[in-house]
């Protein structure tokens, strides 16, 4: 199994522990690669709310970090921001766990993913106390479920830049974020894996929460482009 995290920040540094945590306990698993994905870099700024255990760039610092913890699996780190050439590392049944901040990378790999035959994207994002999740799958071909595209004009048509076209300036600049959401964040997108790998539950689409009210929903919903 090929597994991709795409962006180790607030939700990412979270998501790598702990799915590497499970698949490490899978020992039956052949050669599994998780494969971390990062062009920017752990700054102290980045303490309250994010995982790691040194500075330097996040792809670097979780590639040693993982692998002193996770012996069963392999791991490789790419210290840069995905674009539309190095999306080209992403293959065929391959499971992408895509925990970006802006809707351009968003649209980049839902396009990507549908290009393909067999792919599993799962992608989340978060505002300050609430989030969403989404759950893409391809199989033979054919959309299991929607794109992230179908049901998001906002990523259809993004208005926002992607990492690697922005400034210093620009990258340095972020919402406020905090650290209880982008953990429910990372708990919905490792759940949404375990539904489909162990559950064999291919029908939800995509998943609501509210840190707030303390709710979660689901919705299932039929995929537009074929």
């Amino acid at each position: 199994m090929e597994v991709f995290i795409i962006g180790l920040g607030g939700i990412g540094s979270v998501l790598s522990n702990t799915l590497s945590r499970y698949l490490d306990s899978k020992r039956t698993l052949d050669s599994t690669i998780v494969n971390l994905i990062d062009g920017d870099s752990y700054e102290p700024k980045n303490l309250e709310r994010q995982e790691f255990v040194s500075f330097g760039n996040k792809a670097e610092v979780k590639r040693m970090e993982l692998c002193d913890k996770f012996t069963y699996l392999s791991f490789k780190s790419y210290p840069s921001f995905i674009n539309e050439e190095s999306i080209k590392i992403i293959k065929e049944q391959s499971v992408v766990f895509l925990a970006v901040d802006n809707h351009k990378t968003r649209k980049l790999v839902s396009d990507y993913a549908k290009k393909l035959n067999d792919i599993i994207l799962i992608s989340g994002g978060n505002e300050l106390t609430d989030g969403n999740v989404q759950i893409f799958i391809r199989k033979g071909g054919n959309n299991v479920t929607p794109s992230l595209t179908d049901y998001h004009p906002e990523i259809e048509k993004p208005k926002d830049k992607s990492p690697d076209e922005m400034s210093c300036e620009e990258l340095s600049q972020s919402a406020p974020q905090l650290f209880f959401t982008n953990f429910m964040v990372a708990r919905h997108m490792c759940s949404a894996f375990y539904n489909i790998m162990e559950m064999n539950n291919e029908k939800i689409s995509e998943v609501y929460f509210d840190l707030t009210t303390m709710n979660s929903h689901s919705k299932t919903r039929v995929p537009k482009n074929k």
